[in-house]
């Protein structure tokens, strides 16, 4: 009877440590463990992070690696996409020679979306111009590269017009800040829009100051916060290319 009763309790110990293995192996794979795989990733708002210090230091090229790929699927075939640029003002040069750029960052938490791990919103907030934006950038966790990616921008469209009239328009050579390249320098084949980073810019119209209806209209100085589409329009008795 001992015999049977010590086979017993060799079996029930064996069984425990199976579920115990069994439940063990499980939970590491649940997407809201705190174990395996999941627990180990990076935060998501680190990625968030970077990007935003970047943009707030002037360093257009970080950030421009960061956001790339969700540029790319934001613009899609749009018309933007199609005749706008989206290189040009994205450049240290530009971001640096801003008036302004964002300050005072700060990201906060991340949020999974509809419980899923693998999507979450970020929420930050950032100073700009003596206002205060927050707002949230969506992120995704990617297998290949083992790491959180950017899914939206922190990113806005810029368009730069010389108007005689609502008819007569075009697109003429201006320049950023400090920087010395000539934007747009043909008209014909002008970008229709360029994207740019937040930040306090002033726009120089880079073509003879007869052309405006003030001569002494040279400067603008605008504020492009995300999501609004910010255009600089300067008014000309003449179109520059005529």
């Amino acid at each position: 009877m001992r015999s049977f009763n010590r086979r017993s309790r060799i079996a029930a110990c064996a069984l425990s440590a199976l579920l115990v293995a069994v439940v063990s192996g499980c939970s590491a794979m649940l997407p809201g463990g705190e174990s395996g795989a999941v627990s180990q990733r990076p935060e998501p708002t680190e990625v968030v992070t970077e990007y935003l210090t970047a943009i707030a230091e002037g360093d257009a090229a970080t950030a421009h690696a960061l956001d790339a790929a969700a540029i790319e699927e934001e613009l899609g075939d749009s018309v933007l996409g199609r005749f706008g640029d989206r290189d040009m003002l994205r450049s240290d040069e530009v971001l640096l020679g801003a008036v302004e750029r964002i300050d005072d960052v700060v990201v906060k938490r991340a949020i999974p979306i509809d419980d899923d791990v693998d999507v979450q919103l970020v929420l930050y907030a950032y100073s700009l111009d003596g206002e205060v934006f927050e707002n949230s950038l969506r992120v995704r966790w990617d297998e290949e590269s083992a790491d959180w990616e950017l899914e939206e921008s922190l990113t806005m469209y810029m368009s730069v017009v010389a108007a005689v009239n609502s008819v007569r328009r075009e697109m003429p050579p201006f320049r950023m800040g400090g920087v010395e390249q000539t934007f747009a320098a043909d008209a014909e084949t002008a970008p229709f829009a360029y994207i740019a980073y937040p930040g306090v810019y002033q726009v120089t119209a880079a073509f003879p100051p007869e052309f405006l209806v003030d001569p002494d209209d040279t400067v603008k100085t605008v504020v492009a916060t995300w999501r609004s589409n910010v255009s600089v329009e300067f008014e000309v008795v003449a179109l520059p290319s005529e």
